[in-house]
């Protein structure tokens, strides 16, 4: 990487407060760089400004904008060249061109730096962010208890719900925040751009907004909103789904799952004893933490082989996944070793390590033979305060009866 140089005539020349004040404004833009190379923007959020703005949001949004940028560019700058710089009041801007060496080519960057020389902006490319609310709230069916006909396909979850009037398909994906689209089935018309030059989403994740009239999963609805999308084409491939339905839809209820009849039943939390009640069956209850306060991901604790794990549940893990930190330490309770494509909601393909865990316990029930990924889960523990080590889906939700209960804090196997 070319890194910033400095002439040293042109600082010999310069009064002593503009030069202190240039080199560090100037290293600060090498920061910046390496925040790109190395797709961490750990060092660079030591300079940002209290009213640091970057892609239309202001302070701590802005912050994480930065995150995400630099870690969904993918990118290299193998070039960076002084354009201009302006003094104005307080402020110094610096405008630069980076070589984005992967697939952008040259686009110019800008950097406003403060009296303090702190970074009050950063534009690294033409972008704005549109806020869309993944708190959305969706109005509650009258209903107390919902059953829900499900399909299984490729160990995932299908259901059925209107969109703006017409039944569609969408996968159950409890890992998912809110109502996730399709953007196959939505026309350029439907579209609610994010700005007229390229947005972080839409340019790099391929993610976009759209506005939905009406929606309608078994009673619970929403009207008049906007949510994301992106391609997802390569889900279930064949089938026409039409997005992901996740936890902001069903966190009013508690979740039933039972793989053998195919059906989801949706139970308000003050029926749910009742209900299980009736079955007369078997249960095992087990405590379940939530990641953050403001998460939607569920935890409980498991054992492999003596070391106790943080196990996240999701619906739409189609397979058992593990950190791949673990993969050596767990090396004796593994067989089966091979390598295998990971792929998620977006279209990156990841090859991983996958092996089946001879035995997973969970509050004294036993899981044996577990087909098991190892992959980097970092990514979802930068956002949670209670670390998992991996998440949990049909492997374990298919065995049993399974009801999951985030009001009561408990998950209860039902033979």
């Amino acid at each position: 990487m070319r890194r910033l140089t400095f002439l040293f005539a042109a600082l010999v020349c310069a009064l002593p407060f503009y030069s202190q004040d240039m080199a560090i404004c100037q290293e600060i833009v090498n920061t910046a760089v390496d925040a790109v190379n190395n797709r961490s923007a750990d060092e660079l959020k030591k300079h940002l400004a209290p009213d640091f703005t970057c892609a239309g949001q202001t302070g701590a949004v802005a912050g994480r904008v930065v995150e995400l940028l630099v870690i969904q560019l993918d990118e290299h700058i193998s070039e960076v060249s002084k354009l201009s710089e302006q003094r104005e009041d307080s402020t110094l801007t610096l405008v630069y061109d980076f070589n984005y060496s992967k697939k952008l080519g040259h686009k110019q960057a800008t950097f406003v730096f403060n009296a303090n020389n702190q970074l009050k902006q950063m534009e690294l490319l033409s972008v704005q962010v549109k806020k869309v609310n993944t708190k959305t709230d969706f109005e509650a069916s009258a209903q107390d208890i919902i059953t829900v006909p499900m399909e299984i396909r490729e160990n995932l979850i299908v259901v059925t719900a209107k969109l703006n009037g017409v039944e569609r398909k969408f996968i159950l994906d409890s890992g998912a925040p809110t109502l996730y689209l399709n953007s196959q089935y939505f026309s350029k018309d439907t579209i609610h751009s994010m700005s007229d030059a390229q947005s972080v989403n839409s340019s790099i994740s391929g993610q976009d907004v759209v506005r939905i009239d009406a929606f309608d999963f078994c009673g619970i609805q929403v009207q008049d909103e906007d949510f994301l999308m992106s391609d997802l084409s390569h889900l279930l491939q064949g089938e026409e789904i039409y997005g992901l339905i996740g936890y902001q839809i069903i966190k009013d209820y508690d979740w039933l799952f039972d793989y053998e009849h195919k059906t989801l039943t949706l139970i308000k939390p003050e029926r749910t004893a009742a209900y299980i009640g009736q079955m007369q069956s078997v249960t095992c209850e087990v405590p379940l933490q939530l990641t953050s306060e403001t998460s939607h991901i569920p935890f409980v604790q498991g054992m492999i082989g003596g070391r106790v794990l943080s196990l996240g549940i999701d619906s739409g893990a189609a397979g058992n996944l593990l950190d791949v930190s673990l993969f050596d330490k767990l090396g004796n309770d593994l067989t089966g070793v091979t390598v295998t494509d990971l792929r998620g909601a977006s279209k990156d393909v990841v090859e991983v390590k996958q092996a089946t865990v001879k035995c997973l316990t969970i509050s004294g029930k036993q899981f044996q033979n577990i087909v098991t990924s190892f992959s980097d889960i970092s990514h979802l523990n930068s956002r949670w305060e209670n670390k998992i080590d991996g998440l949990i889906g049909y492997e374990i939700l298919s065995r049993q009866k399974t009801l999951v209960s985030v009001h009561s804090k408990k998950v209860v196997f039902i033979q």
